[in-house]
């Protein structure tokens, strides 16, 4: 049995809110930046020891009209969805008074996100060429996806308005909650959601698949998990992997309840050693806010430090505008969560295409999007069929697709820790995707990386470091941060628990911690020396009679 250790930003629960089919028709408006935003709705998060009643009771007793609480929509992360009429007070002052109360710790307007995808203009291009750019058919020699050596079903949550799994290469890869009797109405595996067999959809409370757009969804899909070797149409990045649907996903309240349910079924899974629950490891968002600050969107944010908390790394797409992101902001692509892959769009050459967001703060890396061939339906009729798709939309699932995969390369100990250490684990698998880019010059200085997503670099790197990055005991660097901030490098010859010491020159032990190193990567312990007064010092990294020392003074 695996010891299964959890750290948690915010506990997730499995108790389902939902939203009605009224909440589809409801009037919208434009925000002051142009941002489409629901009537009458505020996304407000509150301490964990507040009572919402007490809040709507203060909130009323301003006197700025009557507000009620249409649901919670994130239980342990404590978001409700507060409902106001607009004819009898400005949005704005509503909006300044909720975050004024006592206990408010985020409240926002519900936005409407934004599809990414791009009408393509180049007919003629052939078919999956950006799966030969990003070194899928050198990856697919390692692995093709669907499942751990440990077993575990490997999931990749696509977060859409509507997705027509029907298709044919894409019936066969779509997740199904087996647990989960199908439309009786009843929450069969007690997980507290009702018929939510094949996915959740917020908005209707259950499992529907949603109409609205579901081309694009489709489209998406396709490109992360398209069934491969089967004879017929196209290939996903993964031959294997299972799509989760969250469907209807639109409004911020529904982006971050669909977020809630996959973190809510990756934590049950971690708990009970995959008995119950998902292994979703990832998440899609190929929609977004152009030109929208992080600051205003708190809780989207948020959302991603919590998913990652339990071993689910999520990719953005970024905006389809040749903008500064860093500069004139992006949602979601801008929040700042180490969970977050933000992606930007290339041509089948690597080369960033004009239009399309940059920033070498905000934006990790690019990746193929430009006139993708995928899964596709025709609507109104639900044809299914092939064609090709672009923009960012496209792009980012590329990221995703491959971030599933790297979870089932044969390398007995990349993932052993996903369930026992699952943040550690999400870490290395981006580690992993971003320290492997290929370098392309249209996209230096304008994303993090400098790269587009090269998932051959990424498996030929994890065949490398199969037996981990081992050598004698070492201290190998100590970089200085001002004068009180060390960062220290080190390498060790197995990868058990090791202590790490500060001392004084008389001996006297200052500070003490343990060190868990990975197999994978760079090791390193940071150290704040702020309370240490000006002198020489001497660390120590060590297990059991094995230790190395080094000297340092604090200036």
């Amino acid at each position: 049995m695996k010891h299964i250790v959890i750290v948690l930003l915010f506990l997730f629960t499995h108790t389902a809110h939902t939203f009605g089919q009224a909440d589809a028709g409801k009037s919208t408006t434009l925000t002051l930046d142009g941002h489409e935003r629901r009537l009458g709705e505020l996304l407000v998060q509150l301490s964990p020891s507040a009572d919402v009643q007490r809040t709507l009771l203060l909130l009323n007793e301003t006197g700025r009209g009557t507000v009620e609480m249409e649901a919670n929509i994130a239980p342990e992360w404590h978001i409700y969805l507060f409902q106001f009429d607009e004819n009898q007070v400005n949005a704005e002052a509503m909006l300044e008074t909720t975050r004024r109360l006592p206990n408010v710790q985020a409240a926002q307007f519900n936005h409407r996100a934004v599809d990414r995808g791009l009408e393509p203009n180049d007919t003629e291009w052939w078919r999956q060429d950006g799966m030969r750019l990003i070194g899928a058919p050198d990856a697919w020699e390692s692995a093709t996806g669907g499942v751990t050596l440990n077993g575990d079903t490997i999931v990749a949550a696509v977060l859409e308005k509507g997705i027509f799994f029907a298709h044919p290469d894409l019936m066969p890869n779509r997740w199904l909650n087996h647990a989960e009797i199908p439309n009786n109405n009843v929450d069969d595996d007690n997980n507290g959601y009702v018929d939510d067999h094949g996915g959740w959809n917020p908005r209707t409370s259950n499992d529907n698949a949603g109409t609205a757009n579901s081309s694009h969804g489709t489209s998406v899909c396709g490109i992360v998990g398209a069934r491969g070797n089967n004879g017929i149409g196209v290939t996903g990045v993964n031959w294997d992997v299972k799509l989760m649907g969250l469907f209807n996903v639109e409004f911020e309240s529904e982006i971050i309840a669909a977020y809630y349910y996959t973190g809510a079924a990756r934590r049950l899974y971690n708990q009970t050693n995959g008995a119950q629950g998902a292994f979703v490891v990832t998440t899609n968002a190929s929609f977004g806010l152009d030109k929208a600050k992080a600051v205003n969107h708190p809780l989207w944010c948020a959302v991603y430090d919590s998913l990652g908390q339990v071993g689910i790394i999520s990719i953005g797409a970024t905006t389809n505008t040749n903008t500064n992101v860093d500069v004139e902001g992006d949602m979601p692509t801008t929040c700042s969560s180490e969970f977050l892959i933000a992606v930007n769009n290339t041509n089948k050459l690597g080369t960033r295409v004009p239009g399309t967001g940059y920033g070498a703060i905000s934006i990790d890396l690019g990746a193929p999007g430009n006139d993708s061939y995928t899964t596709v339906v025709q609507v109104p009729n639900n044809t299914p069929t092939y064609s090709i798709f672009g923009g960012t939309s496209a792009a980012a699932p590329h990221v995703t697709g491959a971030v599933a995969l790297l979870y089932s390369m044969p390398c007995d100990k990349l993932a052993s820790d996903a369930l026992t250490d699952p943040v550690a684990c999400a870490r290395r698998m981006r580690d992993l995707i971003l320290d492997n880019v290929q370098p392309e010059t249209s996209l230096k200085d304008v994303t993090k990386t400098g790269g587009y997503l090269h998932i051959g670099n990424a498996t030929s790197a994890v065949r490398d470091l199969c037996d981990g990055v081992v050598g004698p005991l070492s201290i190998l660097e100590v970089e200085t941060y001002g004068r009180d901030f060390f960062k220290v490098y080190y390498q060790t010859p197995i990868f058990e628990k090791y202590r790490f010491r500060v001392f004084n020159m008389l001996g006297q032990l200052l500070h003490e911690q343990e060190l868990t190193p990975q197999q994978f990567g760079v090791n390193y312990v940071e150290y704040d020396a702020k309370d240490l007064p000006a002198g020489v010092y001497v660390m120590s990294i060590g297990r059991n009679n094995f230790v190395v020392s080094r000297k340092f003074p604090k200036f």
